[in-house]
């Protein structure tokens, strides 16, 4: 079941007179949104608002509220309490203290000559200068709504080669939502590339053969995958590079020509190579135990995966994929000696924050350990990512209306000391406990059809009785539609009929507010 989105709902304005001990934006507050928001909230990026300026920063109060309060921002989908992974982005339960308070305090200015300087973005390579640069084709976007596409460049190799690190660098920032990358020796790719008058191709899972090889991901704010000396991901003579894109939504029009930068691994007399492959995959019988993979319409489906170890491995890294239905997917591993090594939870999946994660340490995993892997499908009306309405049976298979269930792990050939290697040292933020969600994780959301272009059914559960409204609002927490306001009820489960007709097409939010809590539900009007 998707994640119901809880938070406090209070109405401030911003008051000249408040409390000595109320944070301010220039003494407190930006200094947080400095460091973990305005690589994407800032003009010209991916984010559909800016959190650069006091007056940003107030424009968006209460929703910049909800959204840390529930941990949808900064996007980060694994579950920490499953794992700390490396690199991640969260923020501690003192910043959203922090963040509460100024908000609940009128979101005071405070003193502009403590405003901290915006970080220094840079704007080509973080890690130096490459070894040889990928260039990707000029596109424009020719829609309005999502749009998966890859595209096709020769490597030029003319042997096998040794790479430390990659690093995508998105040509526009302001529509390229992620990327996933590739090399290919079929030629598969390349032939696609053809077949379309336009620069590269369509494709939604995967980029059209099996025998591509996955070697990198990027979402923004993500950092560069580097591998430790000694280690290098390897590729092949002749190979092209395939990158898989997904432009955002509003982006028609507007042009992107990204790059892929790549380093080499210094030489040596021993270069151990990096793999990624999925062992916990879907169209192995051996793996899935409810092969195929298929979700009958209106049902809600778990399916389980396993694969036995047979030598001793170092894992760096893991990455989960599934599609539209997807909602929650795990993986563990569970040792000889009985020990469970924990490896991802997402338990809100959503297919458009897809990424590759880094483990911390390098993990042994010793042979004989089983890889298990749980994900759970909501093929029903009351999935709003269904792309299908009335729902239909899905099958496995690469299209928007296929399925897949696959965990893809970094790993090399264990060597004694690998278990020391350390990937992201820095310090753990502390998540404290967010008891805005714990207090009220008897609150539910629905609304189906959902996406919808004529009328909705919107069906909640109130925890407590209380005086309650209902409104819809578009992305920057503007009230658009009041659909019940200062209405007195019981607890319990309520179910009403809407038109949201009158809507411009697109994404707005559902806001059920009550006295002391509201719950949060993401619509879309076609």
């Amino acid at each position: 079941m998707k994640k119901i989105f809880l938070f406090i709902f209070s109405c401030f304005t911003v008051s000249e007179s408040f409390s000595q001990s109320t944070p301010t934006f220039c003494d407190d507050v930006a200094s947080i949104f400095y460091t973990n928001c305005t690589t994407c909230h800032r003009s010209g990026q991916i984010a559909p608002f800016s959190l650069v300026t006091y007056a940003d920063a107030v424009a968006e109060g209460t929703y910049i509220q909800d959204a840390v309060n529930n941990r949808i921002m900064p996007p980060w989908p694994p579950d920490p309490n499953f794992n700390r992974l490396a690199h991640e982005r969260l923020l501690s339960q003192s910043d959203i203290n922090k963040i509460n308070d100024w908000v609940n305090g009128g979101m005071p200015e405070g003193n502009t000559a403590n405003l901290p300087s915006l970080p220094n973005y840079p704007t080509g390579s973080q890690i130096g200068t490459p070894d040889m640069v990928e260039q990707l084709p000029n596109y424009t976007v020719p829609v309005a709504t999502d749009e998966f596409r890859c595209f096709v460049v020769p490597s030029g190799l003319a042997v096998e080669t040794n790479f430390r690190a990659i690093e995508f660098i998105p040509g526009n920032n302001a529509i390229v939502h992620h990327a996933l990358i590739f090399w290919d020796t079929t030629g598969v790719c390349a032939q696609l590339d053809q077949q379309d008058p336009n620069p590269g191709y369509p494709g939604f899972g995967g980029v059209g053969t099996d025998a591509a090889e996955l070697i990198g991901a990027w979402v923004p704010g993500s950092s560069p995958f580097i591998l430790p000396s000694g280690l290098a991901i390897k590729i092949p003579a002749n190979a092209d590079i395939v990158v898989q894109f997904h432009y955002a939504p509003g982006s028609n029009g507007l042009s992107d020509s990204s790059k892929v930068n790549l380093f080499y691994q210094a030489g040596g007399s021993f270069i151990r190579p990096v793999f990624f492959d999925a062992p916990l995959n879907h169209l192995d019988p051996g793996s899935l135990t409810e092969w195929p993979l298929t979700i009958p319409a209106n049902t809600v489906k778990t399916c389980h995966e396993h694969f036995n170890v047979p030598i001793d491995l170092s894992i760096l890294g893991v990455a989960p994929h599934m599609h539209l239905i997807g909602q929650q997917i795990n993986s563990y591993g569970v040792t000889p000696t009985g020990d469970t090594i924990p490896f991802i939870s997402i338990n809100d999946w959503d297919f458009h924050w897809q990424g590759a994660y880094q483990f911390r340490n390098v993990l042994k995993v010793p042979a004989g350990t089983v890889l298990y892997s749980e994900a759970t499908y909501d093929n029903t009306i009351a999935n709003p990512q269904n792309p299908t309405n009335p729902p239909q049976l899905v099958t496995a298979g690469e299209s928007t209306l296929d399925e897949m269930m696959l965990t893809f792990f970094e790993y090399t050939i264990y060597f004694p000391g690998d278990e020391n290697i350390v990937i992201d040292n820095s310090p753990l933020v502390s998540l404290g406990t967010n008891d805005l969600v714990n207090a009220n994780a008897n609150s539910s959301l629905k609304v189906f059809p959902n996406p919808s272009a004529d009328k909705i059914i919107v069906e909640f559960n109130l925890p407590s009785n209380g005086n309650y409204k209902l409104e819809v609002k578009d992305l920057l927490g503007r009230t658009v539609k009041t659909l019940f306001e200062n209405r007195q009820m019981v607890g319990g489960v309520y179910r009403f009929q809407y038109s949201v007709g009158g809507l411009v097409p697109g994404n707005y939010f559902i806001e059920l507010c009550g006295e002391s809590h509201s719950i949060i539900k993401l619509i879309v009007a076609k």
